[in-house]
This record gives C-alpha cells, sequence and structure tokens, in this order.
C-alpha cells in the first residue's frame, strides 16, 4: 500500500485524500487521483582487471553501504543519458561503450516514503583503472572488489544485492 506523508489533496486541499488502491490515491471531496508508478533508476556494472566498482553512499537511504554509480533518470532522458549523466556527476567518468544486462525491481525509502523502482543495470568493461574523482556530495569512497568479496550485507540495496548475484551466473565478465 502507499506510503505518502499527506493526506491532503493536491487539487482541491481538502484532507480527504486515501488509498483508492496499490497504486494511487483518491480525493473523496473531488474526485482527484494520484498515480505513485514506478520510477526509473540506472546503475552501471564496472568492471575492471577481475573486480567491480562500488562507491560507499554519502546520504540515507543506507548511508555507509556499498552501491554502484547510477541514480534516478530524469524527464526526457533515455536510460543511457541517465546513467552516462551520472556517471559524470558523480565519478567524472566518461562511457562510450555501455551494454544493458538486465533489471530488477527495487524500493526506496526516502524521507519515510517508499518509492517503487525498477532498476536498469549496465556493464561497462574497462582495460585500465580510471582516475575518479568523487562527487563528495553524495559519495564518501569507493572500492574495486571480486564478485567473491562482495557480502549481500555490504551492499545498499535488494536489487544490486540481485544484479551482483545475476552478474556472477550470467558470465558475461571477462576472464
Amino acid at each position: 500500500m502507499l506510503n505518502l506523508p499527506s493526506a491532503y489533496c493536491p487539487q482541491c486541499g481538502a484532507q480527504a485524500f486515501h488509498a483508492h488502491c496499490q497504486k494511487s490515491l483518491i480525493c473523496a471531496l473531488c474526485g482527484f487521483r494520484y498515480f505513485h508508478n514506478v520510477a526509473a533508476a540506472v546503475g552501471a556494472l564496472i568492471y575492471c582487471q577481475g573486480k567491480l566498482l562500488l562507491v560507499e553512499r554519502g546520504l540515507e537511504p543506507s548511508k555507509g553501504l556499498l552501491d554502484v554509480p547510477g541514480g534516478f533518470v530524469d524527464y526526457g532522458e533515455s536510460i543511457e543519458q541517465a546513467l552516462r549523466r551520472e556517471l559524470y556527476e558523480e565519478l567524472q567518468l566518461s562511457a562510450e561503450q555501455m551494454i544493458y544486462v538486465f533489471s530488477q525491481p527495487n524500493t526506496y525509502l526516502y524521507k519515510d516514503v517508499e518509492y517503487h523502482t525498477v532498476d536498469s543495470f549496465f556493464l561497462i568493461t574497462l582495460d585500465h583503472l580510471p582516475t575518479l574523482v568523487l562527487q563528495e556530495s553524495e559519495l564518501s569512497g569507493y572500492c574495486w572488489l571480486s564478485l567473491d568479496e562482495i557480502k549481500p550485507q555490504m551492499l545498499a540495496f535488494a536489487s544490486l544485492k540481485m544484479a551482483v548475484k545475476h552478474l556472477a551466473e550470467l558470465q558475461v565478465l571477462p576472464d
């Protein structure tokens, strides 16, 4: 069920907003219906010299846990454009070659509102370790780990836990 912080209708202002179904709210007074649809997000599975790049989250949710570079898709962006933008914002990294590998559903709790997302993951394979410049307002560090070194409890989100598992199973990584 929806977990939104306000019971006030954005159209008429009445305190008559209530759950209509799993993904919408409706105003009992004016009939306005708000749909809380799935948000699109992207993640980069950057692989180099047998290791995956993980970034340490500097903000909630899951501050201090590991994630992959990425974020939400902005209005008017494709998922590829969003990933390129996020990589440059977060790491000052340009990526031309990326291969879509899979998507995973996820939930993202931000300020007591639960957002459902679909996270699209792309594989980026590099020949040499890049120089990275962290966006310190969002990230507090990074590391390169082999898939065997990554434990589920280290990872920020359920979708990322599944992504790492799928990545190992797919056998798409270079030797």
